[in-house]
């Protein structure tokens, strides 16, 4: 079943797998390690949020403690804007890789805005980019200092920098990893990403993630970052579910962020597209894993990010937003500190509604207008409501 009318691509058989030209093979789905944690679906029943990645799995009861009491819980932030990967759609805004010569975050200042965080009641710090976070010179050095405080480290990553020996640094860390990983079809998810060979490297990092066992714990340590378009299908899409659910694997499934290079004029499209996803995922979930959940677009599989209810994002200059995709520019920690930012009247105004799934940046989108990027993050900034739940 196709997703597009444009789109060409075929499902593919997992068995039938092709060699090309630089050793990746056409058709590349991971091992199966299900049988070593099948408890995950039958503890989901009790808590849905067991399925969600640890440090991110947030439920309704600790968000509503959380914004009772005015507590932080996550902060996100950025380490370097260079990246190895070219991906197309790179959801990027100019505010995270402008080229012009602004103070950055040093090493020294991510580690005072983590003490900041902690004192605030932060659990997590997550690191969703702007380039790859791993190729950042300081990265391990955070990262150790978010160990010792006690608190769970949160990567995105490509995988390209987890050899054996990060994978185990990244495992005895604590850290919890989303891996970019958007099919199996390698020629496919090599495209997505313009790196020939990528999902070679990807699948090489997914195994040793796997071998360490990242996924033995619930909630689990391991996702899936898979952003889907219209090359994709939705038996392949469907593939990669069934292989998380079976494996104990969070993921990401979901469309394109419209900001960046994303910010394109198929809008009403992706929104479709969205919704066609999320029952695809929901019936088999309910059909095969037994889970029944109402789905909340734009996460297929029954997450819902909660996040600006209860975090922060500092972007790599230091502006701080109350999300790294919805980007409502909240103040700077170079002129002021975290506390002060966090107990503004303007950041208790922004998180206030109450969010549990509900994605801002592309409902607006979505709704029908017609401005960009920065544009939107501008306009008509703080009367914007998130809808009561």
């Amino acid at each position: 079943m196709q997703l597009d009318d444009a789109n060409d691509e075929t499902r593919h058989d997992p068995s039938a797998e092709s060699t090309r030209d630089d050793g990746s093979t056409e058709w590349s789905p991971p091992p199966q390690t299900g049988a070593r944690r099948r408890d995950h679906l039958q503890r989901a029943a009790a808590r849905r949020e067991d399925l969600w990645l640890r440090g991110t799995d947030y439920s309704r009861e600790d968000v509503g403690q959380a914004m009772a009491a005015d507590r932080m819980l996550h902060l996100d932030m950025d380490f370097t804007n260079d990246c190895d990967i070219n991906c197309f759609y790179c959801d990027r805004t100019v505010d995270r890789f402008d080229e012009a010569k602004k103070r950055q975050l040093t090493t020294e200042k991510r580690k005072e805005l983590i003490v900041a965080a902690k004192q605030l009641g932060a659990t997590t710090i997550e690191f969703p980019g702007a380039g790859e976070p791993m190729i950042d010179p300081g990265f391990w050095e955070v990262i150790e200092f978010i160990h010792r405080h006690g608190m769970t480290p949160v990567i995105f990553t490509n995988g390209s920098q987890i050899d054996d020996a990060a994978a185990q640094r990244l495992h005895d860390l604590g850290a919890s990893v989303f891996l970019k990983y958007s099919t199996f079809d390698g020629k496919v998810n090599d495209r997505l990403v313009g790196k020939p060979g990528y999902t070679t490297s990807a699948r090489q990092a997914l195994g040793r993630l796997l071998r360490l066992g990242f996924n033995d714990p619930v909630p689990t340590r391991l996702a899936i970052d898979m952003i889907v378009m219209k090359r994709h299908t939705l038996e392949s899409i469907g593939e990669v579910h069934r292989w998380c659910r079976d494996n104990n694997v969070h993921h990401y499934i979901s469309t394109l962020i419209p900001e960046g290079l994303a910010d394109k004029h198929v809008r009403q499209k992706e929104k479709d597209r969205s919704d066609e996803i999320l029952e695809y995922i929901r019936r088999i979930d309910a059909d095969e894993f037994g889970l029944d959940y109402e789905p909340s677009r734009p996460m297929a599989g029954g997450y819902r990010c909660r996040q600006v209810n209860i975090g922060l994002f500092v972007n790599i200059y230091g502006q701080v937003y109350d999300c790294n995709g919805l980007g409502r520019p909240l103040g700077n920690v170079f002129e002021q500190s975290l506390a002060d930012v966090w107990g503004s009247k303007l950041a208790q105004r922004v998180r206030r509604p109450v969010q549990d799934g509900f994605c801002l940046v592309r409902e607006r989108v979505w709704s029908g207008t017609t401005k960009h990027g920065i544009e939107r993050k501008l306009d008509d900034l703080y009367s914007i409501r998130l809808p009561a739940r």
